[in-house]
């Protein structure tokens, strides 16, 4: 019984001890999290009051209700990594995430800008395409379990995972719209084009719309991803550590996190580190100080309670 108390002890101490990546967001990570949390709220409410209120559309309503419950979901999922995992993002990698998070679920699938534009579409599959090439680089590190493993192997060795790690993300992206297009009816892959395709592209293609646009957008996350590859291989090749400033990284100690962002000449992100570092010792402090003083009365129960059995003890003496 004792060796489970001090068990659920140390386990409760080092869930508290775990670092919170999220306190190195900037301001306008901040900020940019909240307002587009905020239209994305406002969205399902627009969409509950369609299916509470509405007599006509009232399927849209519930499918806008939850595309819009799904984007609000994954907006929250980089905050749960930071606090559970320590997980750090960059200041301008997180931004992208959640404006293309909010692109594609609301402008896109929610207004209608998908159907409206195909240009819209190749757009936020380049991004993706830069975005999960940079993931590719960080992959490597959280594989090898060190925040500077992709300096340590073969430049072409990381260049060339990172390269096939987003093509490969991009090859699943287009089954999963290949299989929400069949089993819930939607038109991801835009085999209906939008209405006036025709009046500018002339006659339908051989190939079907929907196969154009699928290979349309491999082509364009393949392109985006091996411009980020070749980039990285350079900067590699040359030993600089800048490209690290623009990777996912796990903290785990704020010491080295400090000596990293240093080397890599993040200036802001040494700030925030040191900043998060002083909040992460005093609160450590505080319950070790907390622990201390609930031993101390304890031990001074303790001997309260032996005194009345001394006396006691004393009196039929």
């Amino acid at each position: 019984m004792e060796e489970e108390k001090k068990k659920l002890k140390k386990e409760k101490k080092e869930k508290r001890a775990e670092i919170d990546a999220s306190q190195l967001d900037t301001r306008a990570v901040r900020i940019t999290y909240w307002v587009f949390q905020s239209i994305i709220i406002l969205n399902m409410l627009i969409s509950l009051l369609g299916i509470i209120f509405g007599k006509s559309g009232r399927e849209k309503s519930i499918a806008d209700f939850m595309l819009a419950a799904i984007g609000l979901i994954l907006l929250n999922v980089p905050t749960f990594m930071q606090k559970k995992f320590g997980l750090y993002i960059p200041p301008a990698i997180y931004i992208f995430i959640i404006v293309f998070i909010w692109a594609h679920f609301i402008l896109g699938e929610v207004g209608g800008a998908y159907k409206k534009s195909m240009v819209f579409d190749k757009i936020l599959h380049t991004t993706s395409g830069l975005a999960i090439a940079i993931g590719g680089f960080s992959l490597v590190n959280f594989l090898n379990k060190s925040s500077s493993a992709y300096m340590k192997l073969s430049p072409l060795f990381v260049a060339l995972f990172s390269f096939f790690f987003a093509l490969a993300i991009a090859v699943l992206w287009e089954i999963l719209e290949f299989a929400c297009d069949c089993i819930i009816g939607t038109n991801m892959q835009q085999y209906l084009p939008p209405a006036n395709l025709e009046n500018i592209v002339g006659n339908p293609p051989a190939q079907g719309y929907g196969l154009i646009d699928t290979m349309g957008d491999v082509i364009v996350s393949t392109v985006a991803a091996a411009v980020v590859c070749v980039i990285g291989y350079i900067t590699l090749k040359k030993k600089k550590p800048a490209f690290s400033r623009f990777l996912f990284r796990k903290i785990t100690d704020y010491d080295t996190a400090i000596k990293e962002a240093t080397e890599a000449g993040d200036e802001k992100l040494v700030v925030a580190l040191e900043k998060a570092k002083a909040k992460f010792e005093k609160k450590h402090a505080d319950y070790e100080t907390e622990e201390e003083d609930s031993g101390m009365e304890q031990t001074e129960n303790a001997e309260e309670e032996k005194d009345p059995e001394q006396n006691s003890g004393g009196g039929t003496d």
